[in-house]
């Protein structure tokens, strides 16, 4: 039996994100090992319980992890086929060390210097708007043929419980909130329910008292609000019986596209659809296309979160409500979800994409890159952005390369 190792010190997120990668990697009764934080060992848990888990203290106090008796017990460094150390962290690059370079995958160290895969290296020279691989997809062609895009979450339909609603995203940030209670109402609306369900910390509940006073009366008086303590797996229950989730980019958006439940996400700042929208099939992204997009998330936006008020616009809400009309809205893109033979991306349906042209072409070349289809005879549109001028002179991007400076 092949043994398969993968290292994923991230967050939640990231973790909910390795799901091809590990799927891709269980197939053919393989054994698969999972190096995870220790707070998430209980998460990682309930999201795998095929895979054999090992936390691992990716702390200050971790600084030799060849002499370190935290090693994770029960880990065969040298049974391994291969090891996906996901992440390019000092923390990480340490834990490379320990197993033979010969295996490693993704980021690790040897002999003092710090490598890449070669698929890494040149997905890092497309940034910004550019970008066009959902991050799941990225980690899952770190594995030759990694399992096919539609088999990796179910797709996405009501359940009959409701409206579910993520209050802050990645960040910490809400929406303003006479800019929320309008999309709450909107799609509440379109769907007909009332009943809405809350999704915060205990630090919300300020936040909560003064939002319901803003939504419709029958909304409000249906509305429950869950920002307590609770846990993962409480959350998760609640949200695989939801109609729909609405969400900025959040944790929970990915909880709900693991479990097929519809998401209505609001990406804005430094969200980007393309890189971590929801995965499969029937989801809806309202990405922000203003032109201070994307940036760096302040909390003293020199632009006065224009691309958080966007969502706020009359012409936009109406749309939400469901009457859609030609009088489409300036600034923002709705997206529907779509899969191809490289993975997930994201269909344009209102208002237009500035890098389409360019989006599809380089997700021509990263087809080829991983084996997919075969190599063009010309030179496609868009390979300046994905190889640099070294790969063609070594006519290939086979061999490990050492990471540049960014």
């Amino acid at each position: 039996m092949k043994k398969y190792c993968v290292i994923q010190s991230g967050s939640l997120t990231d973790l909910l994100q390795t799901k091809r990668l590990i799927l891709s990697l269980c197939r053919k009764e393989a054994q698969v090992h999972l190096c995870v934080v220790p707070e998430l060992q209980d998460a990682a848990a309930f999201l795998y319980p095929e895979v054999e888990l090992h936390p691992f203290p990716f702390s200050k106090e971790f600084t030799n992890v060849a002499t370190s008796d935290s090693i994770p017990d029960h880990l065969d460094l040298d049974s391994f086929e291969a090891v996906y150390n996901l992440h390019g962290s000092s923390k990480n690059m340490m834990m490379s060390t320990l197993f033979s370079s010969d295996v490693m995958c993704g980021y690790w160290r040897h002999n003092g210097r710090e490598h890449r895969s070669p698929w890494l290296t040149c997905l890092s020279r497309v940034h910004g708007r550019q970008r066009f691989l959902n991050t799941m997809d990225i980690w899952a062609h770190l594995v030759p043929s990694p399992i096919p895009s539609h088999m990796v979450n179910p797709i996405a339909m009501r359940k009959g419980g409701g409206i579910g609603v993520v209050l802050r995203d990645l960040n910490g940030r809400a929406l303003p909130l006479s800019v929320l209670a309008g999309c709450i109402n909107a799609v509440c609306t379109a769907s007909r329910e009332t009943d809405v369900v809350l999704f915060g910390e205990k630090a919300d509940e300020q936040l909560v008292a003064e939002l319901l006073p803003l939504l419709k009366e029958k909304i409000a008086a249906k509305t429950v609000t869950r920002c307590f303590e609770t846990s993962f797996a409480e959350d998760f229950e609640i949200i695989s019986t939801l109609d729909m989730l609405v969400t900025p980019e959040s944790t929970l958006m990915h909880a709900a596209a693991h479990v097929g439940t519809p998401v209505n996400a609001f990406f804005h700042s430094s969200a980007w659809c393309m890189e971590n929208g929801p995965y499969g099939l029937g989801h809806r992204v309202w990405q922000a296309d203003t032109a201070c997009a994307p940036c760096i998330p302040k909390d003293d936006c020199a632009e006065n979160f224009a691309c958080m008020h966007v969502f706020g616009e009359e012409k936009l809400q109406r749309f939400l409500a469901g009457k859609i009309d030609d009088d489409y809205p300036q600034g923002v893109t709705g997206y529907v979800s779509m899969l191809d033979e490289v993975g997930v991306t994201y269909m344009p349906v209102f208002g237009t994409e500035e890098h389409a042209v360019e989006r599809l072409a380089l997700r021509g070349i990263a087809s080829e890159f991983v084996g997919i289809t075969k190599i063009s005879k010309t030179v496609p549109q868009g390979s300046n952005n994905f190889y640099a001028e070294q790969d063609w002179l070594m006519q290939s991007c086979v061999n490990d390369e050492e990471i540049d400076d960014e």
